[in-house]
């Protein structure tokens, strides 16, 4: 159903400083992060599969983290939790560059997803009470587009330093130099309204009490939603991984993923839009469907020959999808959330919505290990197709008419 114009506006100004700009930082370490631990795992082996679970600890870290750091926020406030999570990310970072074993780029590799996790609990649980809900997609969608732009800039600049230092390591020096900066710019943010940990003073359920109150839409529509989260983690495995088998050096590699991002960026606010004015499904369904059509054609590019050009093409599908869907699986889990109490609920929802990312790459491992890479890229094709079909009968379901 449609509904009605929004009529609120989006506080930019509250925004720009405690959200947006350190989304930028901070996306500009995950995307260099991404590409560079999947390609320092197959300078130490010869194994695609070994190379992807050690990109997995990415997104394990931030699986593992994801109840505690709802529990985090709602304890101390987003700006201590920010901070803390933020020296955690550079701490991992630096770990990884120095690592010259595969057991210790995992440990770095987990440590800068654990602090991604509670920096973005942090950030989402401020929004969602900050921001009036009825533009909350779009408001949503920019931090998501803020963090594209990161994103953008993090594999461009990890492909300079993996140049300069003549290196795949060096690109760990942008986490490291992007949490340096974040770390300041949070320090000096201005958080209006009080943190967390004040507004929750008079209501504060526990973590287990909320997940056992909340498991329908948690096992429904949240397991449904992660697969939006699902192509985007197997799209950072995938990419690098195909890029290669059509002939792709590691600079390049990471080039195209810079480049990707970019195309992110551009398309956030057209998904806000559509978010706030016609609805969560008319972004979460057609991303699905773009994001299932593109793996079938990454399936083909490494036996075709116009391989280079079909990747490419594929890589900017995906980029569309990504872009389009950026802020709608945290705009929905702001939705159900508990405006009294939004931390422990938004820790849930995110812990659901991050267990397909999280189980991608070792699925992906498993086929590539055991069948191929193309197995792997038509296997997610369908589970992307499932999810679309899916979706709307538990949209309907969980989420108020205004907000399908």
């Amino acid at each position: 159903m449609t509904a009605e114009a929004p009529r609120s506006a989006v506080p930019w100004r509250e925004l720009l400083p405690t959200a947006l700009i350190p989304n930028v930082l901070h996306g500009s370490g995950q995307g260099a992060a991404a590409p560079v631990t999947l390609l320092a795992a197959l300078s130490l082996t010869d194994s695609s599969a070994v190379a992807a679970v050690v990109a997995a600890m990415l997104t394990v870290g931030q699986l593992l983290l994801a109840l505690p750091a709802g529990w985090l926020v709602q304890r101390f406030g987003e700006r201590p939790t920010m901070l803390g999570s933020t020296a955690v990310t550079g701490l991992g970072g630096l770990a990884a560059y120095r690592a010259a074993s595969l057991w210790a780029l995992m440990a770095g590799a987990m440590l800068i997803g654990s602090g991604v996790a509670v920096f973005t609990m942090a950030r989402h649980t401020w929004v969602t009470v900050a921001v009036p809900a009825e533009v909350r997609g779009r408001s949503l969608s920019a931090l998501a587009g803020a963090t594209r732009l990161g994103l953008f800039t993090g594999p461009l600049l990890a492909s300079v330093l993996i140049r300069l230092t003549g290196e795949v390591r060096g690109g760990f020096l942008v986490v490291v130099a992007a949490s340096g900066l974040l770390a300041v710019i949070v320090a000096r943010a201005p958080f209006a309204g009080g943190g967390a940990g004040e507004r929750d003073e008079g209501a504060r359920p526990s973590v287990l009490s909320v997940v056992r109150r909340r498991r329908d839409v948690l096992l429904t529509l949240g397991l449904t939603l992660s697969v939006v989260s699902t192509m985007r983690s197997a799209r950072r495995v995938l990419v690098p991984l195909v890029g290669a088998a059509v002939g792709l050096d590691e600079a390049t590699v990471t080039l195209v993923v810079g480049l990707a991002a970019g195309l992110d960026f551009s398309l956030f606010h057209i998904g806000g839009v559509v978010t706030d004015r016609w609805g969560r499904l008319a972004v979460a369904v057609p991303a699905l469907v773009v994001f299932g059509v593109a793996h079938l054609g990454l399936a083909v590019a490494s036996r075709l020959p116009a391989g280079l050009w079909w990747f490419l093409a594929c890589t900017t599908l995906m980029a569309v999808a990504n872009g389009w869907s950026g802020g709608v699986v945290a705009t929905v889990g702001s939705d159900l959330a508990d405006p009294r109490s939004p931390a422990v609920f938004l820790g849930s929802w995110r812990l659901t919505t991050e267990l397909g990312p999280s189980a991608a790459p070792f699925l992906i491992a498993a086929l590539v290990g055991t069948l191929s890479l193309p197995a792997a890229c038509v296997a997610l094709a369908l589970l992307a197709g499932t999810a679309a079909a899916a979706l709307p009968p538990q949209a309907r379901r969980h989420l108020p008419n205004v907000r399908r």
